[in-house]
């Protein structure tokens, strides 16, 4: 019997092409899985969300879509989706789903088929050849290695857009508090310090076309006060 799985999509006004990306891993992965999308459009302005959701009807793709009209951040709307989720296993990505289909195949493959609550993306080095800013390689690699130098944790690539977990994982993910970036740093942080919580990293490839959005002043600002509020005040 194939596993079920739900992938929940986070989506601000995404490209044109973000449905025919589903489509296309739907047909790369949909023989060994059983996929249902939930989709969580937070606050999308753009036609190109409605024009998406027709092309995945035309296709017989199973998804649930939801909506509501201001950004709440990615963190949020991903804690939305995921608390929609029916199915043993739930993945999580981007709408234009960054990753090679083979890389999320074999997190797929690697959380069904293990006994891990929690199945992580890890970006190697070629990670830092695909087209980013000098700016936003440096706050990478700074970031990282702040994490397996000062917290140890069992997970040192904590931003990979790339995670999948059982009903164990599903329960700690519920319980992240950021809204924005570092959601993904407060799950990461809080699974590696739980001693009940089974993990495994995976290696992953980002697709050659992946574009790179701008990091702004106000938006690092923001995510140092977050992290520093999930280091003194985070329970795990």
């Amino acid at each position: 019997m194939r596993p079920s799985v739900d992938i929940v999509l986070p989506c601000y006004n995404p490209g044109a092409k973000w449905a025919e990306e589903l489509v296309a891993f739907h047909g790369y992965a949909g023989h060994q899985f059983n996929l249902n999308f939930i989709i969580v459009d937070d606050g999308s302005t753009r036609e190109t969300v409605k024009q998406g959701l027709d092309l995945l009807e035309r296709h017989n793709i199973p998804y649930q879509f939801i909506s509501y009209p201001n950004n709440r951040g990615k963190g949020h709307a991903l804690r939305l989706g995921v608390s929609r989720s029916q199915n043993a296993f739930t993945l999580y990505t981007d709408i234009d789903f960054p990753f090679t289909n083979q890389s999320t195949f074999n997190v797929l493959k690697t959380l069904t088929e293990s006994e891990n609550d929690v199945v992580a993306g890890f970006r190697n080095e070629a990670y830092y050849l695909k087209k980013m800013s000098g700016f936003r390689v440096f706050l990478s690699k700074s970031f990282r290695a702040f994490i397996k130098r000062f917290l140890h944790l069992r997970i040192t690539d904590t931003q990979c857009g790339l995670k999948g977990f059982n009903a164990n994982g599903r329960e700690k993910f519920l319980q992240t508090k950021t809204n924005r970036y570092l959601f993904d740093f407060e799950f990461i942080y809080a699974t590696s310090k739980s001693k009940s919580i089974k993990m495994e990293a995976v290696e992953v490839e980002l697709k050659d076309n992946v574009q790179f959005s701008r990091m702004r002043p106000g938006v690092l600002f923001q995510e140092l006060l977050n992290l520093i509020r999930i280091l003194l005040f985070k329970k795990v």
